[in-house]
């Protein structure tokens, strides 16, 4: 029983005297925002144009959700075929990044068929 008590009381002393991790200043980087969990993400403006890197995944969401549902409309309109064929190229995301934002994008992740995806991209402004 004292071994036992021994154990925490030497286990508690020494996890109190350990000093946590410093998390890097704002000063080590040179930019107040880089600090903190959040510091990487995007902003939320919905007016912010989208970065090249979040157009390729759109554009990859784009593709997949045109191979997963045949749309005729989408067929027909070749609306389908060109985005797939400019994600492949690596073209879209920069045509996407001068003319999304990330208010566009939700409207397109936030639906799963072509249809939809069409109704998203009448929207944008050009």
């Amino acid at each position: 029983m004292k071994t036992i008590a021994l154990l925490l009381v030497v286990g508690a002393t020494a996890c109190a005297t350990a000093k946590p991790a410093a998390a890097p200043s704002a000063q080590e980087s040179g930019n107040p925002r880089d600090v903190g969990a959040t510091s990487a993400q995007a902003s939320d403006d919905p007016k912010r144009p989208l970065k090249e890197s979040e157009c390729e995944e759109l554009g990859a969401w784009i593709a997949q959700v045109c191979h997963d549902h045949t749309s005729r409309q989408a067929t027909i309109d070749g609306w389908c075929s060109d985005i797939v064929a400019k994600t492949s190229t690596g073209s879209w995301a920069g045509e996407c990044s001068k003319t999304l934002t990330y208010m566009d994008a939700v409207c397109f992740r936030s639906v799963d068929t072509p249809q939809a995806l069409m109704t998203c991209d009448r929207t944008v402004e050009r």
